[in-house]
Formats: C-alpha cells, sequence, structure tokens
C-alpha cells in the first residue's frame, strides 16, 4: 500500500516538474510584444503569484486525484486479493472433501490419493507465493493470471482424475464380476471332471467287464463256430456225395436223353435269347482278370463296404475273413469261367443259396451284396469301370443271385 501511494506521489511530481506555467507561457509571448507597451510591474507580479498558486492548487488537485486513483485501484487489487484467497480458499475445501472421497476408495486408489496430496501442496505453495505476490505489485498481475492457469489446469486435472477414478472403479467391478465368471466356471469345471473321472472309472469298469463277456462270448462262439464247421463239413461231404450220385444218375440220364435234349437245346437256342451276351461275358471275364492279381485287397475292401453298407450283415460272418475272402474270390472265379456254360455251375449255386439260408442269410441281402460288389469292382478296376462293364456285371450277378434264391426261398 505504501508503494502505491509513492507511486501516486511520483506521478504529481513529475505532472508539476513537466507542466509549462502560464508565467512561462506569459513571459516568452512578452518580447514580441510591442515595445512601446509598457506593464505594470506590481500587477505583473501579482498576476504571476496568482497564476503559480493557482498551478499550484491544480498540482495539488491532481495529486490528490492520482492519490484517489491509486487508492481505488490498491482497493480494486486488494478486493481481488481477497476475492482471490477466498476462491483458493474455497478449492482448499474442495480438495480437502475430495480427499476425504478418494480416501474411502480401494486400495488401488492409493496412488491417486498420493498425487492428490502432492497437488494440495502444490496449492499451499502456489497460497504462500501469492502472499508473497501482494509484496510486489509489478510482478502480481502476470503471477495472478499464471495462477488462475494453474487453476485451470488444476479443475481439468482433478476432472480428470475423477473420471480415471470412475473408469477404475468400473474396471474393478468388471474384474470382480469377470472373477466371480472365472470362478464359477471353474467350479463348473471341476465338477465336470470329477463327473468325467467317475464316468471314466464306471466306463473301464464296463468295459473290463465287456471284455470279460466278450471273452467268453468268444470262447463260447469258437466253440459253436468249431462245431458248426464240423457240422457243415460233414453236410457238405454229404451233400456232395449226394450230388456226385446225382450227378452221375443226371449224367447217365443226359447220355441217355442227349440226342432229344441236343434237339430241344438247338430249338431253344434258335428261339430264346441268353440271358446274358457274349460281349458281356467276355468284358466279365477280361475285367476280372484285372483284380485277381489283387483279389486279396479286393476282398478285403469287398467285405469292409458290405458291413459299412448294412452292419447287421457281419455278425452271419463268424469265421476267420481272410478265408473267407479267398472262398469269395474261389466262387466268383468258377462262376465267371463258366458264364460259357452256366448249366454246369446250376447245381454248384443252388447247393450255395440253400447253405447261406441255412447261415441266417435273407433274400434282400443279395442286393445289398451286389451293390458292394459293384463298388468294389469300380474301386479296383478305376477308368476301365465302363457303364458296360457295370451293366455286364450287374446282369451276371443277377443269373447268380435268381440261381441261388430260387433254390434257397
Amino acid at each position: 500500500m505504501e508503494m502505491v501511494i509513492i507511486a501516486g506521489l511520483i506521478i504529481a511530481v513529475l505532472a508539476y516538474v513537466l507542466l509549462p506555467k502560464k508565467g512561462e507561457i506569459n513571459s516568452l509571448e512578452t518580447p514580441y510584444q510591442d515595445d512601446d507597451e509598457e506593464f505594470d510591474r506590481e500587477e505583473y507580479e501579482a498576476q504571476r503569484v496568482r497564476e503559480e498558486r493557482h498551478a499550484q492548487d491544480e498540482l495539488e488537485l491532481q495529486q490528490q486525484r492520482a492519490v484517489r486513483v491509486a487508492q481505488e485501484e490498491l482497493a480494486d487489487r486488494e478486493a481481488n486479493t481477497a476475492r482471490l484467497e477466498r476462491d483458493l480458499q474455497f478449492l482448499r475445501e474442495e480438495l480437502d472433501e475430495r480427499t476425504n472421497r478418494l480416501n474411502q476408495t480401494e486400495s488401488e486408489s492409493s496412488t491417486f490419493q498420493q498425487e492428490l496430496e502432492a497437488q494440495k501442496d502444490i496449492i499451499d505453495q502456489e497460497a504462500r507465493a501469492s502472499l508473497q505476490i501482494q509484496q510486489d505489485l509489478d510482478e502480481r498481475e502476470s503471477q495472478l493470471a499464471r495462477q488462475e492457469e494453474q487453476l485451470l489446469a488444476l479443475q481439468e486435472e482433478l476432472a480428470i482424475q475423477e473420471e480415471k477414478l470412475a473408469q477404475q472403479d468400473q474396471e474393478i467391478r468388471s474384474a470382480q464380476y469377470e472373477l466371480e465368471s472365472r470362478a464359477e466356471e471353474l467350479s463348473r469345471q471341476e465338477y465336470q471332471v470329477r463327473a468325467s473321472q467317475e464316468e471314466i472309472e464306471s466306463k473301464l469298469e464296463e468295459e473290463r467287464l465287456e471284455q470279460e463277456r466278450i471273452e467268453q462270448q468268444k470262447a463260447e462262439e469258437e466253440r459253436l463256430e468249431q462245431e458248426r464247421i464240423e457240422q457243415q463239413k460233414a453236410e457238405e461231404e454229404r451233400l456232395e456225395q449226394e450230388r456226385i450220385e446225382q450227378q452221375k444218375a443226371e449224367e447217365e440220364k443226359v447220355i441217355q436223353e442227349r440226342p432229344e435234349a441236343e434237339a430241344l437245346e438247338q430249338e431253344d437256342a434258335e428261339s430264346v435269347e441268353p440271358p446274358i451276351s457274349e460281349d458281356q461275358i467276355n468284358l466279365v471275364q477280361s475285367t476280372w482278370k484285372m483284380i485277381v492279381p489283387v483279389k486279396e485287397q479286393t476282398a478285403e475292401l469287398f467285405y469292409r463296404k458290405l458291413f459299412q453298407m448294412d452292419p447287421e450283415i457281419k455278425p452271419l460272418f463268424k469265421g476267420d475273413m481272410k478265408a473267407q475272402g479267398d472262398k469269395l474270390v474261389t466262387s466268383i472265379n468258377l462262376v465267371v469261367n463258366s458264364l460259357n456254360n452256366l448249366d454246369h455251375v446250376v447245381p454248384a449255386l443252388q447247393d450255395m443259396g440253400r447253405l447261406h439260408l441255412d447261415y441266417g442269410v435273407k433274400a434282400e441281402h443279395y442286393d445289398i451284396v451286389g451293390s458292394a460288389l459293384l463298388w468294389t469292382l469300380e474301386q479296383g478296376l478305376g477308368n476301365d469301370f465302363t457303364d458296360e462293364v457295370k451293366t455286364a456285371w450287374t446282369t451276371a450277378y443277377g443269373i447268380i443271385a435268381s440261381t441261388m434264391t430260387d433254390a434257397a426261398y
């Protein structure tokens, strides 16, 4: 305040010194007046004294006005200072309140609380700096401006920190929810593991019992299969003996009836078209020769496809599948090579049909076997399995299947 008064006095003195006096102005004009004119010295002196007194009065008024202006300015600045101090006090109280709220948050917000305390110390330092600024009016305005900018930045930073705290609170709740979800998931997984373990143990026990049952069943099936094979072998020997005797009788009868039969066959050949043509026979026999070198793989592929198409057929085959495959190839080879003279293989096919009936083969199984056979031939022949070849094999198998089913059913 004293500095403001001193500054006002300095301004008044400068105004007094620098403003020209009326006496000086008149004295400058005096040389230009007429030389004959004379002034009354006493009147002039009195006039000069009045003018100096008037100038002095004006200077005093100016000084008083300057002092009042300085005082008003000082009062305004003191009011601004008080207002700023109130603002600082309000901010300090707001910071204290926010600090109290921040102290109630979780342990993860301790870092931000320390930052707020540091900012509170900064504000205290700024408050002390503002008291120091009051002693230096020349730098006060710039320092107040900087303080206002710092306060605005602090408010923005506080707002940002509040948003961060809110985000962290949300993240904490999300993390807590996620942890709870994971705990539930782990509980479910643990329950599933225990259930799976119990299920595995139960399955192992079932497999053990099933293995024992299978072994017992296998032993029983082997025993039954051995008995069946022995019975089948005896039956085949009996059938073969009967067939040989019947064949001999038929041959004798055929020899006796050959002339008549030849005449009838000649008539039938002229009137009835054969069930399979020569071209088809040639296609079947030529393509079969291509299959014979890989007969073992062909038999394995055939039975795999057959069991895939109808799993109910698999239990009908209880012996060695390799031996069964050899029988299949031998039977097909016999029929293919006898296509030119089917009458010689018809009795054998009829016996096979009746024998398969005893094994449990049904009439509808023949269509499935035919489809599996055509698929196997297609896989083995590749591009050589043309539409003509397929038609020829379909016709040949139709003859074989019809001969066997007519005899069995």
